[in-house]
């Protein structure tokens, strides 16, 4: 049997203000493709699959285009994230079941209903189906350990993931075939991305990797926006990754989907990836202002962030580097170290021996406002005024 996992598509997602739709559409259009050309026997997809619950229909329609496509060729498992508004998918669910896109909005109730059985060409496919668990409605299948419920996060979620774990095990042994675990969460040890929402990637939110059941044949997650096995995992797979770079952070990432290939009977499960290239990739450079030209064209189609170092406060510094490089999303200014911190201009060294106009500037260009002249002037005629009537 063999299953293609993907996750983390974050449909609708805006980069510094910068429309990616044709972007998404044509990665998501390349992870079709490699489904069909894999042959893949059923599709799993780990949540995230909008970018924000506060929903957009030209994303929401993206998405369920992008579902249907990937339903032409194989079966669809889905599952939602923090990022998604479940129920939104909950209410969704009844009518993609009729176009093979099972999808989960929420845990269901019962551990029957949480773990979905789909009839694949190679056979029974067992999914525990485990959207993301929002921390103040802790939606748990029925027969949790009430105990563990009460404890922390990681507790809670540990204690879902037993529940479904001897669910799989009872359809396993009744009907045979494999058995796959679909997860939006965070295994403790793996390695975050950047791009991901910090609040929900601390310690308290890590399960451990010993909740992880030891009899899956895969282990399919999301969340995390780097591709990469989980460390101490009892189970073969891990996550599949974000298909698009999402954040700067992100710009060294390899993108890819997942293929495994599950031998039940074997007891065997061979993964690898698969690279993904219809997105455009994000680039980091730095150096001078009139250097940028040069150090660009290193990163052909890239998105960049631009470091430019500066001698001085540049009130018009975004509009000129915007206008070199109209594919600059995000410029920040990086000035030399002032001979002698903290007696120029206001400058103290809390804030690097920065002069406070230079600040100031800094505060316009990261929001992507240039700094009119006549502001810059103001402020600093105003900032010298309190200088002089200071004891």
């Amino acid at each position: 049997m063999k299953l293609l996992h993907t996750a983390d598509w974050h449909v609708g997602k805006r980069l510094y203000g910068a429309d990616r739709d044709d972007e998404t559409r044509a990665v998501l259009a390349e992870v079709r493709d490699v489904a069909e050309r894999e042959r893949a026997d059923a599709v799993l997809v780990a949540g995230d699959l909008l970018d924000r619950r506060l929903v957009d229909p030209a994303a929401l329609g993206a998405c369920l285009g992008a579902l249907r496509a990937l339903a032409e060729v194989a079966p669809v498992v889905a599952i939602t994230g923090n990022h998604d508004d479940p129920d939104l998918w909950e209410h969704l669910a009844p009518y993609l079941e009729a176009r093979r896109i099972h999808v989960a909005g929420r845990v269901r109730g019962a551990a029957e209903e949480a773990v979905r059985t789909i009839d694949t060409a190679a056979g029974p496919l067992h999914v525990a189906m485990l959207p993301w668990l929002e921390p103040g409605r802790l939606d748990l299948p029925a027969g949790a350990d009430v105990r563990a419920a009460r404890g922390t996060y990681a507790d809670a979620v540990g204690a879902a993931v037993a529940v479904l774990a001897a669910e799989l095990r009872r359809r396993r042994e009744g009907a045979g075939g494999a058995a796959a675990l679909l997860g939006h969460l965070l295994v403790d040890g793996a390695a975050a991305g950047g791009g991901e929402r910090e609040l929900t990637l601390g310690i308290a939110y890590a399960v451990a990797p010993g909740a992880v059941p030891t009899d899956l044949d895969y282990l399919a997650l999301g969340h995390v926006h780097r591709p990469q096995g989980v460390p101490r995992s009892p189970a073969p797979g891990g996550y599949a990754g974000s298909p698009l770079a999402l954040d700067f952070s992100e710009d060294a990432h390899a993108k890819s989907v997942t293929v495994a290939e599950v031998d039940p009977a074997a007891q065997t499960t061979t993964t690898r990836r698969v690279p993904l290239t219809a997105g455009r990739p994000l680039a980091r450079i730095r150096g001078p202002l009139d250097a940028l030209p040069e150090l660009a064209a290193a990163h052909t189609g890239a998105w960049l962030l631009c470091e430019v170092e500066l001698d001085a406060v540049h009130p018009d510094l975004v509009r000129e580097v915007r206008d070199l490089l109209p594919n600059a999303l995000r410029i920040e200014p990086r000035y030399a170290a002032p001979a002698a911190p903290g007696e120029e201009d206001g400058a103290t060294a809390a804030d690097g021996g920065r002069a406070l106009p230079e600040l100031y500037a800094d505060w316009h260009a990261e929001r992507g406002v240039p700094l009119d002249p006549r502001q810059a002037a103001i402020f600093a005629e105003a900032l010298g005024h309190s200088e002089a009537d200071a004891p």
